[in-house]
């Protein structure tokens, strides 16, 4: 680059010193040693020469500053581009762990020779058609680069977004002997303020035209795989960040339309919150095949299955009190958790302005009936624990009722796979586990009407019924079992949604009422929003606004009532017990990048 700026200012004084020669001559063309005029033509020439020579001079010095200015400008983007190529050739040096591909010696970034002096055609390198020809081989290096970095890493995307709430609960009971009356159950508790937070980082990446693959890490407790918020509280400590997505997909060319995928991902197929949360992000595989048709109103048909393990748990072997080998104990013990399923779904478009997509889905949860609803205080897990005193002597045999505490990571997220579950609100019997099984089937249907650009209408309506409900078995009279019935299989969700949020100034309002019965769906599951994910019927009301096209301010009110009381259907709530609705209120505001 210094040779460059060199024939630069050689440039100018050469045109410095032509304007000094043209002055000298005119000044020597007007002064008194100049022959008198002869004529007043020939006195007329006289004066008229040096205006036109001055035009001349100013003319040329002018177009030679149009030159240095282009030479200029040519230089300084030949030096950005060349900056660049350096940045790129640091970094995949320092991601190859293979000798690098790109080295610093490819790249042209000096005029000179190896010598340090400048080489014999610097000055012809002054010329455009020259400038030109370097810019086009900087362009061929940032090129080869480009590619060489293609085939190392492919092409990479990064995301996320940044979330702060404000977050308040009135109205909240629980479930206690009144301390006024004791007769019936509920004390009103104080209000509930809390700050949160959401930080969400993902890297999406693709290899070739088949494989892509995908990362993301997500703030949030890391036992609670419903929520991706960091309530702002424990003495400043640190908050945990964990491994959200970690997936390989893979695309077929040979078969267009599928796609099969493995790892940790989002949820694959079309669903609401009232069966699987947004937060989810399941495990395992998942197979996708979708067909697209055209000049038809039929639009799209989509097929997707997958097999997701939630819990897996170590060998089992358990004995009877005589030594003998408890076969069916042996079998709970040992026995792993998966959720399998299936969906189709089509979309229609009968006007450009009309869409209507359909879904049906079967989800089938393996092995629920091993799970353990517990109690959870705070970090810890409170379980149950009884121990029979055999007799002894005159002393008969005692059963000791405690409850140990346990941290709550330790087996949730841990090692020690017992199948615990602390999100549970599903129907338990006395023996402490779940009293059905779980057989979703689950039918949608959304309406989009797209006839107001600005305020597009969608409508959503989800029905869900569990196919494998069993009556809850209770301690009876004299400790003999009995049976309650259950009928509470379905769930309902009906959502309005008007607007959108493309661009700034842009407005969403949404309107959502949800009732979802006790045994409808598995509550460890489902949304978390709402004050108790079943035996619940649920009023939301969000609005949205878009403050800039990366920023979203938001507004969401829950009001949540009980509709079979503070004990639930299965218990006995005293009449004239509390029963109030419960109010959460959230102010977010949402950055993307």
């Amino acid at each position: 680059m210094s040779i460059s700026r060199a024939a630069m200012w050689r440039t100018l004084a050469i045109c410095i010193l032509f304007v000094s020669l043209s002055a000298t001559a005119s000044a020597q063309t007007a002064g008194p040693e100049s022959k008198p005029p002869a004529s007043a033509s020939t006195s007329e020439q006289s004066s008229t020469a040096p205006a036109s020579e001055m035009e001349e001079v100013r003319r040329l010095l002018l177009k030679q500053q149009e030159e240095i200015a282009r030479m200029r400008a040519t230089i300084n983007e030949q030096s950005r581009e060349i900056d660049s190529l350096r940045q790129r050739v640091e970094q995949v040096s320092a991601a190859s762990t293979q000798p690098a591909l790109i080295t610093t010696s490819q790249v042209v970034t000096t005029d000179t020779m190896s010598s340090g002096k400048p080489s014999s055609s610097s000055a012809s390198k002054n010329q455009p058609q020259d400038i030109e020809a370097r810019v086009t081989r900087v362009e061929a290096d940032v090129k080869k680069t480009r590619e060489a970095i293609g085939k190392q890493l492919g092409s990479i995307t990064f995301s996320g977004d940044i979330r702060l709430r404000y977050e308040a609960f009135y109205g909240q009971l629980n479930s206690l002997a009144n301390a006024v009356n004791p007769l019936i159950v509920g004390n009103e508790l104080s209000a509930r303020n809390r700050f949160r937070v959401r930080a969400r980082l993902q890297v999406r990446g693709q290899v070739g035209k088949e494989f892509d693959w995908g990362l993301r890490f997500n703030t949030g407790s890391l036992a609670d795989a419903i929520s991706s918020n960091q309530t702002l509280t424990d003495f400043f400590n640190r908050k945990p960040v964990g491994l959200d997505n970690a997936y390989i997909s893979y695309s077929p060319a040979r078969v267009p339309g599928l796609r099969l995928q493995g790892g940790k991902f989002d949820v694959p197929w079309l669903r609401t919150e009232m069966t699987i949360d947004n937060d989810v992000t399941p495990e395992g595989f998942n197979e996708t095949y979708s067909r697209a048709f055209k000049n038809s109103k039929l639009k799209n048909l989509t097929f997707v299955a997958w097999q997701l393990p939630f819990l897996e748990r170590n060998s089992a072997f358990i004995r009877n009190a005589d030594g003998t080998v408890n076969v069916d104990e042996s079998g709970r013990g040992g026995r792993d958790l998966a959720l399998y399923g299936a969906q189709a779904r089509t979309r229609f478009e009968f006007t450009p302005e009309t869409g209507l997509t359909l879904a049906v889905a079967d989800l089938y949860y393996s092995g629920t009936q091993f799970i353990s609803p517990i109690q959870v205080f705070g970090s810890n897990l409170l379980i149950p624990v009884s121990v029979t005193i055999p007799a002894n002597g005159t002393t008969p045999a005692q059963t000791v009722t405690t409850q140990v505490s346990i941290p709550r990571d330790l087996l949730v997220s841990g090692n020690a796979n017992l199948g615990l579950s602390v999100a549970s609100n599903n129907a338990v019997n006395r023996d402490g586990r779940l009293s059905s099984g779980y057989n979703l089937v689950d039918v949608m249907a959304r309406l989009d009407m797209y006839q107001k650009s600005r305020f597009p209408v969608t409508l959503i309506l989800d029905f869900v019924t569990n196919t494998q409900v069993r009556d809850v078995v209770v301690a009876g009279p004299g400790g003999a079992n009995l049976l309650l019935p259950n009928h509470e299989n379905n769930g309902y969700w009906a959502e309005l949604q008007v607007g959108k949020l493309a661009k700034r100034g842009d407005w969403l309002f949404n309107y959502t009422f949800m009732r979802i019965e006790k045994d409808a769906v598995l509550t460890p599951f489902n949304a978390s929003d709402i004050n108790q994910q079943s035996d619940v019927r649920v009023n939301r009301f969000q609005i949205n606004y878009a403050a800039d096209t990366r920023v979203v301010l938001s507004f969401i009110a829950f009001i949540t009532d009980r509709p079979n009381g503070l004990l639930g259907v299965f218990g006995n709530t005293p009449p004239g017990s509390l029963n109030r609705p419960t109010v959460r209120l959230q102010w977010d505001t949402t950055f993307r990048f």
